[in-house]
């Protein structure tokens, strides 16, 4: 299914304050996870960008969990929910969702270099065990925990338990 435009309006950048954001969202159609809303919000004047991908419908809380060992498990498709959580003990590595948190598609390396380039500086041996894991000379598991039920690892050997007591505390 092709994306469907759903909205396509001109409102106020947050940024800059001009009327000159171009705010789009497409509704998409996909095999894992159903219903997606796909915004493209992008002002004329300064440049301002947001990029989202949101569930447009919920399913059962989700906990799916990948050892990746190969090149062919880096390349694997990642969607990882607002509301999601990622968890990668071997690198030290723990992504809560917060208020203002953007959904990610990306792969297993893409989801790797996200984490990189958002520590940056501040890496203290950190950065290594990453640049490590997304060159595949180390085994890791990720584990993403996703209360909508929307987050998807595209790899027949991601294991995935879809339970209401995942999240009940």
């Amino acid at each position: 299914m092709e994306p469907i435009l759903i909205m396509n309006e001109r409102l106020k950048c947050p940024a800059c304050g001009k009327e000159t954001l171009s705010a789009k969202d497409y509704l998409y159609e996909t095999p894992q996870v159903g219903k997606l809303v796909l915004s493209n919000w992008e002002c004329e004047s300064c440049n301002f960008r947001l990029r989202d991908v949101k569930p447009y419908e919920t399913q059962e809380p989700i906990r799916i969990e990948l050892d990746v060992e190969c090149e062919e498990d880096l390349s694997s498709l990642v969607y990882r929910s607002a509301f999601a959580s990622v968890n990668i003990p071997e690198l030290g590595v723990e992504i809560e969702p917060a208020s203002a948190s953007q959904g990610n598609l990306t792969t297993v390396r893409g989801l790797l270099e996200i984490v990189r380039d958002s520590v940056g500086g501040i890496c203290e041996g950190g950065c290594e065990k990453i640049e490590l894991a997304m060159d595949g000379r180390t085994r890791f598991r990720v584990v993403i925990d996703d209360p909508s039920g929307t987050s998807f690892i595209k790899n027949n050997k991601a294991k995935v338990t879809r339970s209401l007591s995942l999240f009940q505390q």
